[in-house]
């Protein structure tokens, strides 16, 4: 997701600072997709990534998940299982704070 973002929407910031493949945007945010279908698949019946705790991965996964959705690429929807996580963990007074 980072470096779909560095190489469409963010290459402004990151041209002139950083090698940039402009070209490769649309497939960087294609693999994205493809592990967080992934991930959909392994987070059922799952409470959090991890199982039943709460861990730094699902703090870096809804960190990810929140800019992604904030930089062009939103949740699909269809990844009902991450949806579902994520909304719990947006619930979380932390988040909320």
């Amino acid at each position: 997701m980072a470096a779909g973002f560095r190489y469409s929407q963010g290459l402004p910031l990151f041209k002139d600072r950083i090698p940039t493949i402009p070209e490769a945007a649309e497939g960087l945010k294609g693999v994205a997709q493809h592990y967080l279908k992934w991930l959909d698949g392994e987070m059922a019946g799952k409470e959090f990534v991890c199982g039943k705790r709460f861990t730094l991965a699902d703090v870096l996964l809804f960190c990810f998940l929140d800019f992604g959705g904030t930089v062009g690429q939103p949740l699909n929807p269809e990844f009902k299982n991450i949806a579902a996580w994520f909304e719990r963990v947006k619930a979380r007074p932390s988040v909320k704070a």
